[in-house]
C-alpha cells in the first residue's frame, strides 16, 4: 500500500520526523530500551510462534521482543510510514533476527484467522483515526489464536504525579486522546472476546494492558462493538 493510499489513516512519521531522529525524539520522552523492556514484561515467543507489531515505527518493540525470544519464531512489524519501515529494515540488515517489516496500516494487517500468538502495539494506536483503531482491534481479535495475547501500550489519562501532573490538561484537551483517557479499548476488547488480564502504568502518562483472546464455547459467543 502506498503512502497516498494511506491518507486519512492516521499520523505517519516521515522525513525529518522518522528514523534515527524519531528515536532521539522518543528517547526525550522516556521511550528507551528500559521502556520497551517494561512494556514486554515476561512476554516472549517460543519456537514456531508468531507475533505482529502494529504501528511498529522503527521496530524498537519488535527488536526488544526478538532479543528475548527463540530464533525460530516470526515477528512481523507494520507501519504507515515507508521511512520508518526503511529504517527498521536497515537496522535488521545490520542485526539480523526473525523479523519482517512492511508498510501497512494496522487495520489492514492481513494474517490468517487465529494465526498469531501475540499482537502488540506501542504508542501507535492514538496516532490512528478512531475508525482505524476500532478496525485494528477487531482485526486483532480475528488474528489471535485462542489463548493468544494482545499487548496494548499507549497514552492514557495521566496520573497526578510527575510528568502526568504537568501534561494532564494538555492530553485531556486533545481530541485524539479522548479514547485513551476514557480507556474505551477495554470495553471494545471485551466485546470482541479479549479479556484484560494485566493493567498498569509504565510512566505517569503511558498505560500497559494485556488482553487474552477468549476461548469460545457453544454457550458463549462474544459480540462485536456497535
Amino acid at each position: 500500500m502506498s503512502g497516498h493510499d494511506m491518507i486519512g489513516k492516521g499520523e505517519a512519521f516521515t522525513g525529518l520526523k522518522s528514523g534515527r531522529r524519531y528515536e532521539l525524539m522518543a528517547s526525550v520522552f522516556g521511550l528507551n530500551s528500559d521502556f520497551y523492556s517494561r512494556a514486554l514484561g515476561d512476554l516472549r515467543l517460543e519456537d514456531g510462534m508468531a507475533a505482529l507489531d502494529m504501528g511498529c515505527g522503527t521496530g524498537a518493540l519488535s527488536f526488544a521482543l526478538a532479543q528475548k525470544s527463540s530464533r525460530r519464531c516470526n515477528i512481523h512489524g507494520v507501519d504507515l510510514s515507508e521511512d520508518q519501515i526503511a529504517y527498521a529494515n536497515k537496522r535488521l540488515e545490520a542485526q539480523g533476527g526473525p523479523l519482517h517489516f512492511s508498510t501497512a496500516s494496522m487495520d489492514d494487517a492481513l494474517f490468517p484467522d487465529a494465526g498469531l500468538d501475540l499482537i502488540m502495539t506501542s504508542m501507535a494506536l492514538h496516532e490512528a483515526t478512531p475508525q482505524v483503531r476500532r478496525a485494528a482491534l477487531a482485526n486483532t481479535a480475528r488474528m489471535l489464536k485462542p489463548g493468544g495475547k494482545f499487548l496494548l501500550v499507549d497514552v492514557a489519562k495521566p496520573l497526578l504525579r510527575g510528568w502526568g501532573l504537568l501534561l494532564r490538561p494538555v492530553i485531556a484537551m486533545r481530541k485524539k486522546h479522548r479514547d485513551n483517557c476514557n480507556n474505551v479499548y477495554a470495553d471494545i476488547c471485551e466485546n470482541l472476546g479479549l479479556i484484560r488480564t494485566e493493567d498498569s502504568y509504565i510512566t505517569p502518562i503511558v498505560r500497559r494492558q494485556i488482553f487474552v483472546r477468549f476461548e469460545q464455547t457453544a454457550s458463549s459467543s462474544p459480540h462485536a462493538p456497535e
